[in-house]
This record gives C-alpha cells, sequence and structure tokens, in this order.
C-alpha cells in the first residue's frame, strides 16, 4: 500500500489540509517539514485516524475537533485518502503483483461542550477507483483490515517523540515482545495460517465423528474414540510446552537481572575484586568450553581426512603402481601416443622441432611407430589410462605435507586434553568464587542470592516439566500415528468409508502443508528478519563487530525478544544501556528489515525520526530509511523533520525526497514568525517551500542559521 494524497479537515487545528505523497519508487520520500507544535504529530494521528478509526485514538474522550471549535456547534471532522494497494500472489514459481486504487474516507461529527467531545458515530466508506468512476465497496473495515492489520500501526506510523514502540522504556517486557510479535506474525501471515489450522483441526473432529456415525464396527470405533481423545492430548500438550518455553524465558530473563544487580552489588568496596575474578573465570570457562566444541568437531572431521585413506591403502596402492610403471618403462604403456603422433604429423613438425614432412625418412618413421602403437590391444589402453591417473595421483600425495596422520590426530588429542584441563580448572576455580561469594553477608546481595536460587530452582522444575511434556507429546503423537494406521486398515474393510477417507486425506494434506509453511516462516523468516536487522542496525551506528566496537550483534530470539549483545559477549538492556540514538536506529532496523524480508510495501511513516541523533549518525540513518528501491524491494516513506533534524542533511534530502512541504501554526506569530499571517483563528497551514527555502509565510525569526533560500509565494 502507498498512500497518494489525503485531504485533512477540523482534525485538531488542521481545518483544511491538503497533501500529495511521492509514490516514486526512485525517490520514495515525502518531507514534511514542520517546528514543534507545527502540526507534525496531528498529521500523523490523522493518518492512523483515518485508516484505523478510533480505536488507535490515544484516549476517546479528548475531542479531535480544533480546541477552539464553538461550543454545542457542531464540528464534521474527515480524514480522506487516496492510496493504492499492491497484491502479491504465486503462480507456480512466479510472483504476480496487481494494483488497485482506493479512495477512504472517515468522518465524525462532534458537538463539544466542555471537556466532553460529544462524539457521534464514525462513518467510514471505501471506494475502488475504476476507469468509469467510484465503485462502494462493501465491508470496508474488514477489507482494510486485511490490508493494514491493526498489529501493523507502530510500524507503519511511528511516533520517534515517544521513545521508540517497540524498545521503549516505558513499556514492560511482555508488551514489547508482544509488540514485536505481534508485528512479524501479523506482517508474515502467522496468526492467519494458524487460524487455518485450528479450523482444518476442528474439521478433522468432527469428521472422525462422522465416521463414527458411519461404521458398524466396534472395533473402529473404539480407534476413533482413542485417536480424538489422543488428539485433544496432543493439543494440550502442544499448549503447554508453548507456555513453559515462554515461562522459561521470563526466568531467564529475570536470571540476568538478578545476576547483573548482584554483580553490581559485589563491585563496591572489598568486594570489587571478587566480582571481577567470577566475570573472568567465568569467560575463561566459556572459551574452553568453546574450543572444546570445536576441537569435538575437528576430531570428527578428522576421519574424513584423505591422508588417513592413504595410509591406510598406500602398501597396496604401491604394489599396483609399480607393476604399472614397469610396463611403461618397457614401453608397454602408454597406449595415448598415437594420437600425439597422428598431432604432429599434421602439422608436419615433431615435438623436438624436427622435419616430418611428405617424403622425409622421419616422417616414414613416425608411421612405423604408429602402426607398431596401433597393434596393441585394449588391454595396452586401460593400463595407459590406469598408469597416468595412477601417477597423478602419487605425485599429488608425494608433494602433499609430510606428517602423517597419526601425527594430527596425536596432536589434536594432546590439544583436547590441555582443553579439558582448562574446563576443570575453570570450573572450579568459578566453584571457588562462588563459594566466597556465599559467605557474603549483606543484606542485598543476600536478597539476589536468594532470587537468583528461587529462580534457578524454579528453572530445574520448568525443564523437568518441560522434559515429560516433551516426553508425553511425543509418546502422543505416535500412539495417534499407530491408530492412524490401524484405522486405515479397518476402513479399508468397509466400502461406505472411502468417501470420508478422502476427505480425511486431503484435510491431513493440508494440515501438513499449513505445519510446514508455519514452521519455515517462524524459523527461516524469523531469522532472515533479524540477520537484516542486525546488518541495518551496524551500518546505521557504524559499529564493526571486527573492530571491536561496543556492539557486537543485535538480533531477535524465539521468544521475540530484541537482544543487544557487547563485544565482550555482554547482554545490553537496550531501556537503560543504550543511548536514546541507538535505540531509535534499532526501531528503524527492526521496521525496515521486518517489512523487506516480508516484501509487504506499505507506508512508513515517523514524526521526529532524528531527535537525539547527530553528525554521522544521524546521516547514516537517514541515507539507509529513504533510500531508493531497489528490484525486489519497493517502499514508501514519510519523514516528519523538524530544520534542525534537516541540518546537515539536506544533500541526502534533495537525492532521496520526491515531494516536499512545510507546515505552519498560525499563531506562531510574532514570538517564532515573523510575518503577521491575518487569521481570525488559529489554524495549520502548508506551503510548498522545500528544506531549502522559506517565503513570507514560514519565515522564521531562526531560518538565518540555516542559509536557507527565499521562495516567493
Amino acid at each position: 500500500m502507498k498512500i497518494v494524497a489525503t485531504r485533512i479537515r477540523n482534525f485538531r487545528l488542521l481545518r483544511k489540509i491538503d497533501l500529495l505523497f511521492s509514490i516514486d519508487p526512485q525517490k520514495p520520500l515525502t518531507v514534511i517539514r514542520a517546528e514543534n507544535g507545527s502540526g507534525k504529530t496531528s498529521t500523523l494521528r490523522a493518518l492512523r485516524w483515518g485508516l484505523y478509526g478510533q480505536d488507535v485514538l490515544e484516549d476517546i474522550n479528548v475531542r479531535l475537533s480544533p480546541a477552539d471549535w464553538p461550543e454545542n456547534e457542531c464540528c464534521e471532522i474527515s480524514v480522506e485518502i487516496d492510496f493504492v494497494h499492491t497484491a502479491v500472489s504465486m503462480v507456480g514459481d512466479e510472483t504476480m503483483t496487481s494494483q488497485t486504487d482506493y479512495r477512504l474516507k472517515r468522518e465524525v461529527n462532534e458537538t463539544p461542550s466542555g471537556d466532553n467531545p460529544n462524539r457521534g458515530k464514525e462513518r467510514v466508506i471505501l471506494f475502488e477507483k475504476k476507469p468509469a468512476g467510484l465503485e462502494l465497496i462493501e465491508d470496508t473495515e474488514s477489507r482494510l483490515k486485511q490490508m493494514l492489520p491493526r498489529e501493523m500501526i507502530d510500524v507503519f506510523f511511528t511516533d520517534g517523540d515517544a521513545a521508540m514502540s517497540f524498545i521503549s522504556p516505558q513499556l514492560s517486557e511482555n508488551t514489547k515482545r508482544d509488540k514485536v510479535k505481534d508485528a512479524i506474525r501479523s506482517l508474515l501471515g502467522l496468526d492467519l495460517l494458524e487460524g487455518v489450522q485450528k479450523r482444518i483441526s476442528n474439521t478433522q473432529s468432527e469428521l472422525r465423528k462422522k465416521k463414527k456415525r458411519a461404521t458398524t464396527s466396534q472395533e473402529l470405533i473404539q480407534i476413533i474414540d482413542k485417536i480424538e481423545e489422543i488428539t485433544k492430548n496432543i493439543e494440550k500438550f502442544s499448549e503447554k510446552e508453548k507456555d513453559l518455553k515462554l515461562q522459561l524465558t521470563n526466568i531467564k530473563r529475570d536470571l540476568d537481572k538478578y545476576e547483573r544487580a548482584l554483580r553490581r552489588a559485589l563491585m563496591n568496596g572489598s568486594y570489587k575484586e571478587l566480582a571481577y575474578q567470577e566475570e573472568s573465570q567465568q569467560k575463561q570457562l566459556n572459551d574452553a568450553i568453546e574450543e572444546e566444541k570445536k576441537l569435538k568437531v575437528e576430531h570428527q572431521e578428522l576421519f574424513k581426512e584423505k591422508v588417513l585413506s592413504w595410509e591406510l591403502l598406500e602398501p597396496v596402492l604401491q604394489k599396483g603402481y609399480t607393476h604399472l610403471n614397469s610396463l611403461h618403462s618397457k614401453g608397454i604403456i602408454p597406449k595415448a601416443s598415437v594420437p600425439v603422433l597422428e598431432e604432429r604429423l599434421e602439422l608436419n613438425e615433431c615435438i623436438c622441432g624436427a622435419d616430418l614432412s611428405d617424403g622425409t625418412l622421419a616422417r616414414a618413421n613416425v608411421y612405423e611407430l604408429i602402426n607398431q602403437q596401433r597393434k596393441s590391444d585394449i588391454k595396452a589402453e586401460f593400463l595407459s589410462s590406469l598408469y597416468y591417473q595412477a601417477k597423478g595421483e602419487m605425485e599429488a600425495s608425494d608433494a602433499e605435507d609430510s606428517k602423517n596422520w597419526i601425527d594430527f590426530y596425536s596432536d589434536l588429542v594432546q590439544r583436547r586434553v590441555v582443553t579439558q584441563k582448562r574446563i576443570r580448572k575453570a570450573k572450579s576455580e568459578l566453584d571457588s568464587i562462588k563459594a566466597k561469594i556465599k559467605q557474603i553477608d549483606e543484606d542485598e546481595i543476600e536478597q539476589n542470592q536468594k532470587q537468583i536460587e528461587m529462580l534457578r530452582s524454579s528453572e530445574l522444575d520448568k525443564l523437568r516439566e518441560l522434559d515429560n511434556t516433551e516426553r508425553s507429546l511425543k509418546e502422543e503423537t505416535g500412539k495417534l500415528k499407530n491408530l492412524d494406521q490401524l484405522q486405515k486398515t479397518l476402513r479399508n474393510e468397509e466400502e461406505k468409508m472411502k468417501g470420508l477417507d478422502a476427505e480425511q486425506a486431503v484435510l491431513d494434506d493440508l494440515q501438513h502443508v499449513i505445519q510446514n509453511s508455519l514452521k519455515e516462516m517462524q524459523e527461516i523468516y524469523i531469522d532472515k528478519v533479524s540477520d537484516r536487522m542486525n546488518d541495518l542496525f551496524l551500518d546505521m551506528v557504524g559499529a564493526d563487530p571486527d573492530q571491536n566496537g561496543v556492539f557486537q550483534q543485535v538480533y531477535i530470539n524465539n521468544d521475540y525478544n530484541i537482544i543487544v549483545r557487547t563485544n565482550d559477549n555482554r547482554t545490553l538492556n537496550p531501556d537503560t544501556e543504550v543511548n536514546g540514538a541507538s535505540q531509535r536506529a534499532l526501531t528503524f532496523a527492526f521496521i525496515w528489515a521486518l517489512t523487506e524480508v516480508s516484501g509487504v510495501v506499505a507506508p512508513r511513516v515517523i514524526d521526529t525520526p532524528l531527535g537525539m541523533m547527530s553528525g554521522n549518525v544521524k546521516r547514516r540513518v537517514l541515507e539507509m530509511v529513504s533510500k531508493a528501491a531497489g528490484i525486489d524491494i519497493d517502499r514508501q516513506v514519510v519523514l516528519f523533520l523538524t530544520q534542525s533534524e534537516i541540518s546537515y542533511t539536506e544533500d541526502i534530502l534533495d537525492r532521496q525526497s520526491g515531494t516536499t512541504f512545510t507546515l505552519i501554526k498560525t499563531d506562531d506569530y510574532p514570538i517564532d514568525l515573523i510575518n503577521n499571517p491575518n487569521v481570525e483563528r488559529p489554524e495549520i497551514r502548508l506551503c510548498n517551500c522545500t528544506h531549502r527555502e522559506f517565503c513570507d509565510q514560514c519565515q522564521r525569526r531562526d531560518h538565518e542559521k540555516f542559509q536557507l533560500s527565499y521562495r516567493a509565494s
């Protein structure tokens, strides 16, 4: 979806504003320049309300009409949006796209009285634009939900001043995780697939009941009942498995919080050295464990080495090669000389340079040699081929490192012994340090330790419960498979069951397809979003993992949490340990990665995106979020920018903005605006000045420091 134009009437101080947006793939950026309090946020909220309705209002009891609207007088508020929607479908292996133009209008009446807006019922209509004119679309809200899911509002419309929707410290951990999860699931269509999966499961259950009524076999009836029971058990265990994994994630997060608090407490006074030792020893242990893992893999790969094959087979191969070499020495082989000799005859010149032209004795000798060679049999040809192949292999083997396989093996075993000693030593040292920590008798440390012990105990219980649940799930799944096979055998004996069996086969196939699709999306596409987010974020903040920058990696884990890791393998809390500029960059990286990987064409409208940013970080972020669309990526970006945010990025906006205009709040005169707008009541006005211009309407008292050019209005 791309927004083409919008017409706003009486929404806050936007009494009459008509906006056009860039939909050019090469210049996808629309810049709306406006100072603080000049209508940026109102315009963003008007767009959100127009597309989603009152459900996205911050407070439905706050009026939408202008603050100075006369009391008890009806105010007609409306937002009309023209947009183009791109539908993507697959036909075989080919991606097909189609575009449809729409006009949406949402309106409502308010008759304000005091603090009460007295708002009436919203009216929303959707038209499809056709050559013959506008055609009314029935069930407007349903159609809008398909094109712009409610879960995507913070992806498509982001308020930069709200400290970022997906990592804001004002939100709980669960809320942030759910927002990330909902955004990913919505764009990838996971909820839709799970809904289909649930409906298929319900249909399968109904079909089993139908089979039960259709059969006269008591044994088959019992099996169908048992299948129904086991299916419910599988659903129950699956839900329990999912819930336990979520609980374990929360426990691990709390553990991390209390362990960090404990380390901070231990860093005070005499405990500082002890805390440092613990962290250092833990790192040594982790490094040794990682080294041992690598050595295990190397140990496995050693048995695939070519040098082992040579050492085992060399005596036999050498014996055969010696015999072939003997044949070669006697001139019995090679056979391959005939083509070479014939080629030299065609060239009338020997390899040594002698003349082989017609009538020469040398040419006659070559003919004689060819005749002798042709008398050799097929066996000689085979031996010739075998000789040269063996010779090449033997020479290559001789040229390789003289170190034999036993040497490699001995060296590897020795390294593993050393690494295992490191692990044992590190564990022993770590246990010793932890024992000393337990003896520390301070209230804060003691409370943290109790919380950690309680959480570790809870974690152990949940892991046992998860293990039992997974085992039960596996057992029930195995039972179901066996019963399905037995059921098929019994059903084959009843002719009237064949039609129901066909329905069952179709449902089973559909369920299999849905399950595989869900698995692929959850595992593959989430990894793609995570990897792309990492690349974008590191580029935006100018971090190079190879140069030991602060940021090493950001990623989305299986529980939809955004994780930030440092170069010393620590996890940072995005709320408190990541600065404001990086927080915004992280949110932009997530939004851009999600929309790129999903392939969804949608507007990304951001209010005050470059706040808290400066210098190269600001330029890199702007460059990346507003660059031209690629072959496989289309985009539309709308940025609400103050002149301060624009400063030092003008060249980027010159290249990448397709549309630019300015919003002015009339009652900024005379403090900020220079020229009197001559209006009876305050309002937001629009002028066509770009980020490099000013006119009589928008000229402000601080414009001189930005070196803007005058534009005659």
